[in-house]
């Protein structure tokens, strides 16, 4: 752990000092960028600079963090990488801007330290974990599209389909008609474990313990605003979604009647 990167883009210095601190503490090697710019500028500097999390503010001072966010994902660099967004917005219009910007999970100001730390540890896990894959699976080809039509897991290892829908667990691809579809880190391990166990409810706390790692302390629709966003992306019909479904009363399943 102690060489895992967390880098803090916050304006208040007190803010980001506590951040860092805890940080420290809980054996992650923390940097701290009081704006945008200065955080660009020394990923330029420092090409081998390969950071396990970003932790960015969403006012920032110059760039916001929804603009971050987007140029951080638009760098191949850190297409994979977590990034954790700290807002003291809590509206759901603004927690689905931030997903949509790139942003794989957001925290609410105030927040309490030991939540942030269960959230960072889980990002970091499975990152660490994805990386792995990926690095192992460089040269591998791209899965064809015509495997998906069975509506049945394919026998080849790491792919999950349904319909048209492939999902690539060992490059970190999702693929739908044969077209790659991008997705957050989140939205890629949230879909998957739903294909993963297709035809079974899980109710938001259980995808919360799950896809999340922790409890969130009631931040579950934090569940809903991700399972929309994989719905506008994956479904023909996003108002009557066939694969995503939602099961009255208990939260959502991956439908095994789609095929």
């Amino acid at each position: 752990m102690a060489e895992d990167k967390v880098l803090i883009v916050e304006d208040d210095r007190v803010i980001a000092e506590l951040l860092a601190y805890n940080l420290k503490e809980a054996g992650y090697s923390p940097q701290t960028f009081s704006d945008a710019q200065m955080l660009l500028r020394s990923l330029q500097q420092e090409p081998g600079l390969d950071p396990s999390l970003f932790i960015l503010d969403l006012m920032l001072p110059g760039m916001d963090g929804y603009e971050l966010c987007q140029k951080l994902r638009q760098n191949s660099r850190f297409e994979l990488t977590p990034i954790l967004m700290l807002t003291a917005r809590g509206s759901e219009a603004d927690k689905v801007k931030g997903l949509g910007s790139g942003a794989d999970d957001y925290l609410t100001k105030p927040f309490g330290m030991r939540e942030l730390l269960a959230r960072v540890q889980g990002m970091v896990r499975r990152y660490a974990r994805t990386r792995s894959l990926v690095h192992a699976a460089e040269n591998l080809p791209v899965p064809a599209p015509d495997r998906a039509e069975t509506g049945e897991k394919t026998p080849s290892a790491g792919l999950l389909t349904c319909r048209d829908l492939v999902l690539d667990d060992v490059r970190h691809r999702v693929f739908k008609a044969g077209q790659e579809i991008e997705m957050t880190h989140r939205e890629f391990e949230l879909l998957k474990f739903l294909m993963t166990n297709r035809g079974i409810a899980f109710s938001r706390d259980d995808l919360l313990n799950h896809v999340w790692g922790f409890a969130y302390g009631g931040e579950t629709r934090t569940v809903d605003v991700h399972i929309r966003q994989l719905r506008r992306k994956l479904e023909d019909d996003a108002a009557s979604p066939a694969m995503i479904e939602t099961v009255r009363g208990r939260g959502y399943r991956f439908s095994d009647q789609a095929g």
